[in-house]
């Protein structure tokens, strides 16, 4: 499944509208982040970040989540375009590089689903990508929770980087628990 989001406007409505329906909310900063680049100097750079999910997180439902980081980028089109995958090989933020340890250069990930953005180039521009799927499935399966790979579109002519100035990615998880939404989907039934 692709997900798109290219306003912060939407996410913010649609964050506002779970929240008034009794979601609680918390805030996850990354637990690693590396940046990796390829070495035939095509340009290609990619960022890994990973969350440690609380245990508060354990038996709820994920109504939303959003990690959101800071970008600089300089280009000739005047956007530059993320994609983010929720990885699919462990890795370690001291020892991670461009082959090690993937199968296939730059990373190993799940093409099955992903999260989209569009930011203007300059400097400091916040870049939120929606999760929620990818939460999920760790809440499912914690052991499958490598973290995301952010990596920049094709086509893109310029330079791309995280910017750690203003702290690291944070995960914001909208949720609520299994009985409240069991609750809520019936009274909408009536």
């Amino acid at each position: 499944m692709k997900t798109r989001v290219m306003l912060p406007f939407f996410l913010l409505l649609l964050a506002v509208s779970i929240t008034s329906v009794g979601a609680k909310e918390l805030f996850v900063d990354a637990a690693d982040v590396a940046a990796i680049s390829s070495s035939e100097g095509s340009g290609d750079t990619r960022f890994l970040v990973e969350f440690a999910l609380p245990e508060e997180l354990e038996g709820k439902v994920v109504d939303f989540a959003c990690v959101s980081f800071d970008v600089s980028s300089s280009g000739e089109a005047g956007v530059v375009s993320l994609e983010a995958f929720r990885v699919t090989t462990a890795w370690d933020a001291v020892s991670v590089g461009w082959s090690e340890p993937w199968a296939k250069a730059g990373g190993d990930w799940d093409d099955g689903a992903s999260a989209d953005w569009v930011a203007p180039t300059g400097d400091g521009e916040t870049v939120y990508l929606d999760v929620t799927d990818f939460v999920a499935g760790w809440l499912a399966e914690p052991s499958s929770n490598f973290g995301i790979v952010v990596k920049v579109s094709e086509p893109f002519s310029g330079v791309f980087s995280a910017d750690r100035s203003q702290g690291a990615p944070r995960l914001r998880v909208l949720y609520s628990d299994k009985q409240d939404t069991a609750a809520m989907a019936e009274s909408s039934r009536e």
